[in-house]
């Protein structure tokens, strides 16, 4: 023998959650489109106004905060030979390209420096 239902709130939940699914309710909301991303600058080095210097743990850290922050136009990231964490450079407004040289540590370690500039998501570039 099937027991009744006692109460509103057992009714609801048991034929709301079917009206709901098939409505498409309960469904996760599609990830938004990034409005940018980071395009890195092949053989190149940057140069610009500093906005921010900031040791961090890895280089997406850095890219993420210039994602997130307008003021932002690129980054110039460093890191000693070896390591993970490292120098993140945050510029602001219009960028300088010239060579990439050779920096080293005082103890002649080397530096890799990786420069990328933000661009709008719907944009084409290959990075120069």
């Amino acid at each position: 023998m099937v027991r009744p239902i006692k109460t509103l709130r057992t009714v609801l939940l048991l034929g709301g959650v079917p009206l709901l699914l098939s409505l498409g309710a309960l469904q996760a909301a599609p990830p938004e489109r990034p409005e940018a991303r980071m395009v890195v600058l092949e053989g190149k080095d940057v140069s610009g106004t500093i906005h921010k210097k900031l040791g961090l743990p890895s280089r997406s850290y850095c890219w993420d905060l210039c994602l997130k922050d307008r003021q932002c136009s690129g980054v110039r990231w460093g890191v000693i030979e070896g390591d993970v964490a490292g120098m993140c450079m945050l510029l602001s407004g219009e960028l300088t390209l010239k060579a990439l040289g050779a920096p080293q540590t005082d103890e002649g370690k080397p530096i890799h420096v990786t420069a990328a500039r933000k661009q709008p998501a719907g944009a084409s570039g290959d990075g120069t």
